[in-house]
This record gives structure tokens, sequence and C-alpha cells, in this order.
């Protein structure tokens, strides 16, 4: 019985020493987490063009960072590090609606060779789907606007509901674009 009992003891105490080693190794290292938030903005630059005419759901896409991100006093992304992007979606122009395209960044590669998995999506003029918006409309109509300042009115031309057929969107080489994190992305410096 006291010899059961001995080697119980004695294996919980290996189990608390090797805790206790791994502890005070993670915290020799200086280790802080560091983690972007959810619904962060983060800017970069497009290394080449990105076309809805010529790009399809599948293709890898590649952003420059233009400077150093800092969180604190401490610099996360380096400057000149890469964001490496996947087309998910690419849809054609249709009558009436432009083409679009949504694009997921996927990972942060540093200049130091330190990659990262990060989950965000490229976001244009207030949405994560780059196009898709109304084309232009085809034919105006006049329409009398009366105000308090003139009894007579006048007349304005108002867009109608016909529209021309959609146009392709492009992202060209060296545009800024701005990412929208969907969750927190942890990163570790010393």
């Amino acid at each position: 019985m006291i010899k059961n009992l001995l080697k119980i003891f004695s294996v919980f105490l290996v189990i608390f020493c090797i805790q206790t080693i791994v502890a005070s190794e993670t915290q020799l290292r200086g280790y802080q987490a560091i983690s972007l938030a959810k619904g962060s903005f983060l800017k970069a630059v497009s290394v080449r063009e990105i076309c809805t005419a010529t790009s399809k759901a599948g293709d890898y896409v590649y952003f420059l960072n233009p400077a150093d991100v800092y969180i604190g006093e401490t610099n996360i992304i380096p400057k000149n590090s890469i964001y490496i992007g996947l087309i998910e979606d690419v849809t054609e122009a249709v009558e009436g609606v432009n083409a679009s395209m949504k694009i997921r960044i996927l990972q942060l590669r540093t200049p130091s060779g330190t990659d990262y998995n990060l989950d965000a999506y490229v976001y244009w003029r207030g949405k994560t789907m780059v196009g898709g918006d109304l084309a232009e409309a085809e034919y105006y109509t006049r329409m009398p606007h009366y105000t308090s300042g003139m009894p007579k009115g006048y007349l304005q031309y108002v867009p109608t509901s016909i529209r021309k057929f959609g146009t392709q969107r492009t992202i060209f080489a060296g545009e800024e674009v701005t990412f929208i994190m969907n969750k927190n992305v942890p990163l570790y410096k010393n």
C-alpha cells in the first residue's frame, strides 16, 4: 500500500517538475502575446493588377505592406512584408451590375521569412466584395423639383431604372487597399 502511494506521489512529482520547467523556459524566452483584433484595418499595396476579366477563383494574389505596423511600441508587421491572398469568388458583369470578386488574405510573410496565418478580407467601399455595385444609368429623365425659394421649380435630370451592361472591376498595381480582420489573430514577438 505504501509502495503504491510512493509510486503515485513520485509520478505527480515528476509531472509537476516538468510543468515547472516548461513554464520557466517560456518565461525565459520573453515572449508576450500580441494579437490583431477582429475588425482591425490594415493597409497594403497591390503588387500586380487584379482584374475580374482575367482572374478566377483559386488564384493567389500578393500585397505589399508599405509601412511598419505598431501596437504600442512593438513593431508587429515590418515594412515590406508580403500579404498572400486567395481569390475566393469571381462574378461576371451582367446588365445593371458590375463584375465582382472576393479576396481573402490567408498569410503574412515578413522580410525575415517568418510566416503568420491571417484571416481577413479586402475591404472595398464599405463591403468585403470588390465590385458588385450598380452600373451606370442608361437613360435619364427630366423631373420637376420644387423648393421654397423657387415657386416655379426647376427641371433636374434623374437616372431611370434602366442600367448599362456592367463593367469589369480592377485593382491596379500599386493601388492601396484595406483589409478588415475577420477574427483575432495572435502574433508572437520578442
